[in-house]
Parts: C-alpha cells; structure tokens; sequence
C-alpha cells in the first residue's frame, strides 16, 4: 500500500510541471528571462524586451509540454488567419516562477520571404567552451556534426535519443530512423560551418544555438537530453535567415 502511495505521489510530481507550464502556454501568460535568446520566424534574434513587446496576434495552439525536473521543453504548432509555425520553447522553474530562457520559430511551408543569401566566404573563430557542462554539450555536438560529415550514422545514435526530431527550415519533421537513412546514403563531405554558438544547460536539458553557414544560412537550436552521462540531441530547430 505504501509502494503505491508513493508510486503515485511521483506521477503526481512528475505531471506538476507538465500542467503547470500548459495552463501558461493556454493563457499566454509568457514571462521571459533576462538571459533569454530566441530566434524569429526570419531567422532573427530576439531579446526578452523584444519578445515582451512583440505582438503575435489570435493563435491557435497545439503544443505538447514535456517535463525534465524544473525544465519544460514545450513544442507544436501555432496558427493564425495567415498561416502556420512550428515553435519551441524552454521553460525554466526560477523558485516558483516559470519563464521562458530559449525559443525558436520555424514558418511551415514555402509561402514565406527568400533567404537572406550565403555569408561572407571567411572561416569563424573556433567555438572555446566556457566550463565542464559546456565541454561535455559540444562534444556531442562535434560528434553529431562529424557524423553526418563521415556519413557514420552508427555515431549519430550514439549522440541521440530514440526519440529525436530534426525539424527542417520548411517546418517539417524528421525522425531518427530517417535521419539515420539519409546520413548512411550520402556521400562524405566537410564538417558543417558554424558560428554564433551559446550553449545554456538547465538541469538534464542542454541547448546549443547556432548560425549554420550554408549557402542559405540558418540559425538552430539544438535541444540535448543529459541520459547515462552523454548529452544525447532530443530536437533540431532550424530557420532559414529571411530577408
């Protein structure tokens, strides 16, 4: 009886946060850190002040909220009169507030504005992590970049869950399985080039934001899952930059 009790008692707590974060999500009730960064549907920065003041209009949500302890990876789709995106959102538990610290906004579809065009042809700086979280975020991250390089997908599944998505620049999603087709198929070329790299660890959730250098640049959010001590990539946000 006491087992169950217990038992129970943890469903319970594991649903809190789940529920909690929902009923903000429903009521757009979107408080933002300081240190939040998040990327627009034009592949933009964004600060918390402009987050704040940005007007989104009527929209329609179906979003899922999945718990991690005082994290929330919240994702779905969003929809007005004028079309439809396909969002993420982090949310973190600061005593007993919730906000958001990271975000993402992927347009669903092709009736969106053209790409911004290839960078300037120069090589970036190396990415230096800044302590032991970051060191360990990044190793995974160079492996999943190699990976797809060397056409190893046997090394992607080892840097990602079973569960994980890659969402594409069109607002669609990929999962592992296809992935792992897709990389076992292609041909071996240079590891991807990137730069603009922050990484921010809250909990078992890791998220690295990126500009990738291709010939229509994009900036990403890779969101990783701490799981028997290797950061394992969970979700891959991708916008094209967008005049």
């Amino acid at each position: 009886m006491l087992a169950a009790i217990i038992a129970l008692a943890s469903v319970v707590l594991a649903q809190a946060p789940a529920d909690e974060v929902s009923r903000l999500e429903q009521q757009g009730k979107r408080v933002y850190a300081g240190t939040y960064r998040g990327v627009t549907a034009t592949g933009q920065y964004e600060t918390a002040d402009e987050a704040r003041t940005r007007q989104d209009g009527a929209r329609r949500q179906n979003v899922r909220v999945e718990p991690h302890g005082n994290t929330a990876i919240v994702t779905g789709i969003e929809t007005t009169a004028g079309g439809g995106d396909r969002i993420l959102r982090i949310w973190t538990k600061n005593g007993n507030r919730w906000q958001i610290v990271a975000a993402q906004t992927t347009w669903i579809g092709s009736d969106v504005p053209d790409p911004s065009g290839p960078l300037p042809a120069t090589t970036p700086a190396a990415f230096v992590p800044a302590s032991a979280a970051e060191i360990a975020l990044w190793k995974s991250q160079e492996a999943l970049m190699r990976s797809f390089s060397e056409a190893d997908p046997e090394s992607y599944k080892q840097f990602s869950t079973e569960q994980s998505l890659r969402m594409t620049t069109a607002g669609e999603a990929i999962a592992r399985e296809q992935w792992l087709d897709t990389i076992a198929k292609r041909s071996k070329g240079p590891v991807a080039v990137v730069d603009e790299v922050r990484i921010g660890v809250y909990g078992e959730v890791g998220v690295v934001m990126l500009r990738g250098h291709e010939a229509n640049p994009t900036r990403q959010s890779w969101v990783y899952l701490l799981q028997d001590g290797t950061w394992k990539l969970h979700l891959r946000f991708t916008t094209a930059i967008r005049n």
